[in-house]
């Protein structure tokens, strides 16, 4: 009789998770499926199997796409599966040629958005989908990634990767870092903790009695305590990028900020702008730009958010410049690395089991104690970045979406046009609430436009 040998031991790379990565693995499934889907329109028609041979090579070139979360005795961590042909077979299973009607926006709104909500395998992989949409002039493609892979600037760097790979050109290796965001929020000597934990403190004091002041405006929101699906829709402004940007700067901020202050003054203005209300609007911040020099990662999950608020009080011509100036305050709390609170305080959460993480999520959600702002927006820029002067295929429309507990919107331009994703959870917001702050938010930033052509 055969003795029964043991595998040896994986020698793989492996990560530890970070405070955001243990986050998305509590919630995942309770807040939605944790998916990052972006769709590409291209200029020109592609095959099929260029287009599959460019992310297999990017699977390589990119191993974070390859991790899969992996047990240990008490938490998880992710290993990078090897590139074989293993890796084939999962791609297999990942990559799919679909027949989309590219040309009808509704069709194209409901295929991104049942992407959104497929969940993603994390513990066999591949966490990413691949949807392939053939098209005589115009090819499309659905990109999915899960958020535990990856944060939005890492994705950014696979899609110009995917971008040269397409066009022919290597790409470089994306690196396999350390996924720890203490280096960017610690004091960079022992003696000035005293000084940076006391700020802390007393501006989370001030801001916390500021936002006490005021009653926080928000869609209407119905209380639930499970998660059913997030809503997805494409919103064309119809405006001109830069206009957007000439008005901005004319009324003392940039064009990011006029967008907030514009979906601020929508949700006051849905409100009745009642005197002692306020909108809380909550950003991204890219933790990358304050390692220090020479330490910032490439990829992984390097995001902390924060809040500014508008109150109903700050007149309408002032709340760009409101926003904007707010915006720079929150920044230089993070160059000045005076956010240790509430920062290094979530770092604690990775010593929960994963299993409490989901309780605790769970039962903050039925108390409602997890706090939503009225809106959350983030920036990824210009599809034409993409597009190298030489490039051959070329993106003409992106559109971006992720997860939120609360309404998102995703702010980009395509063909100079300001374009907005919004994604919200169906449990808790009504999509015609979601398309009506929209609309008024859109004419918030054509009467702008208007006053200050």
């Amino acid at each position: 009789m055969t003795k029964r040998q043991p595998l040896p031991l994986s020698n793989d790379p492996v990560l530890p998770l970070n405070r955001s990565e243990w986050a998305y693995i509590a919630i995942d499934g309770p807040a939605g499926g944790l998916a990052q889907t972006y769709y590409f329109r291209f200029q020109g028609p592609l095959a099929e199997r260029e287009v599959r041979q460019a992310v297999r090579q990017l699977l390589t070139a990119a191993p974070r796409l390859r991790a899969v979360l992996e047990p240990t005795r008490r938490r998880y961590q992710l290993r990078i599966l090897p590139d074989n042909e293993q890796l084939d077979a999962l791609l297999e299973q990942a990559f799919r040629t679909e027949v989309i009607e590219l040309d009808d926006p509704a069709t194209v709104r409901r295929w991104q958005e049942l992407a959104l909500n497929e969940p993603l395998p994390l513990m066999r992989g591949l966490g990413i989908r691949v949807q392939f949409a053939p098209h005589p002039t115009r090819a499309g493609l659905l990109l999915s990634v899960h958020h535990v892979l990856m944060d939005g600037r890492s994705l950014i760097h696979c899609i110009e990767s995917l971008m040269k790979l397409l066009n022919g050109h290597a790409v470089d290796p994306l690196p396999i870092e350390n996924s720890s965001m203490l280096p960017a929020i610690l004091p960079e000597h022992w003696w000035q903790w005293p000084q940076k934990l006391w700020r802390s403190w007393v501006q989370e004091r001030e801001q916390a009695r500021e936002q006490a002041r005021y009653e926080i405006i928000e869609l209407p929101r119905q209380r639930s305590a499970r998660h059913v699906s997030t809503g997805l829709h494409h919103h064309p402004t119809g405006l001109a990028a830069k206009d957007l940007s000439r008005v901005a700067k004319a009324m003392g901020g940039s064009a990011n900020s006029l967008m907030n202050a514009a979906l601020g003054t929508a949700l006051l203005a849905q409100a009745g702008n009642r005197p002692g209300t306020a909108a809380l609007i909550r950003m991204g911040v890219d933790l990358r730009r304050y390692f220090p020099a020479g330490q910032a990662p490439t990829m992984g999950n390097h995001v902390a958010v924060f809040n500014v608020l508008l109150p109903q009080e700050v007149p309408e011509a002032d709340r760009v410049r409101w926003i904007d100036g707010r915006v720079r305050q929150a920044l230089a709390r993070f160059e000045r690395r005076e956010v240790l609170l509430p920062l290094l305080p979530y770092e604690l959460l990775g010593l929960i089991r994963p299993h409490d993480y989901t309780r605790l999520y769970l039962r903050s959600k039925r108390l409602d104690r997890l706090n939503p702002p009225s809106g959350h927006t983030t920036n990824i820029g210009s599809a034409d970045a993409f597009n190298a002067p030489d490039a051959q295929v070329r993106l003409d429309e992106l559109q971006a979406s992720v997860v939120s507990v609360a309404p998102l919107l995703v702010l980009a331009v395509a063909n100079g046009q300001q374009m907005v994703v919004t994604c919200h959870p169906r449990d808790q917001y009504r999509d015609p609430d979601v398309l009506a702050l929209m609309a008024s938010m859109n004419q918030v930033m054509a009467r702008w436009l208007n006053a200050g052509a």
